[in-house]
């Protein structure tokens, strides 16, 4: 992620676009930062813990590789009433993997490709937690 007063300031830069989604935990936004398009998922201050395992397994080392959703930072937002927690990542155009299987039929040469990079997301993790055991 970026350093951490960059994460601490980031909400405030960041121009909401559209809501994308909703899930158990919040929304998730199209939003503009820096002339990019980012993806910003909104906690309530309410589920500040699953907003704060989140962020910490995002910001762990190991998840930097092109197969693993690129985290960019966590912070909050207060608008006066109440407090919003953000998380910012990457923006997708197709969503979530959940989102682009549901949304029509995936070709043969499709399926092998997805299970291909999940198959490198999840050897890259493996290899790290490997790696790591035991320092």
């Amino acid at each position: 992620g970026l350093p951490l007063l960059v994460q601490r300031t980031i909400a405030r830069t960041i121009v909401l676009q559209e809501i994308v989604g909703k899930g158990r935990f919040g929304e998730v936004w199209r939003g503009k930062w820096c002339g990019e398009d980012v993806a910003v998922k909104i906690f309530s201050s309410r589920d500040e813990r699953s907003w704060f395992r989140e962020a910490e397994i995002y910001q762990t080392v190991m998840l930097r590789h092109e197969n693993i959703l690129g985290f960019i930072a966590a912070d909050n937002k207060d608008n006066g009433t109440w407090t919003q927690l953000w998380l910012v990542s990457e923006y997708h155009e197709q969503g979530s993997l959940f989102d682009y299987l549901n949304r029509g039929t995936v070709t043969v040469e499709g399926v092998v490709r997805l299970a291909l990079s999940v198959a490198s997301g999840l050897a890259h993790l493996h290899m790290e937690i490997v790696g790591t055991q035991g320092k």
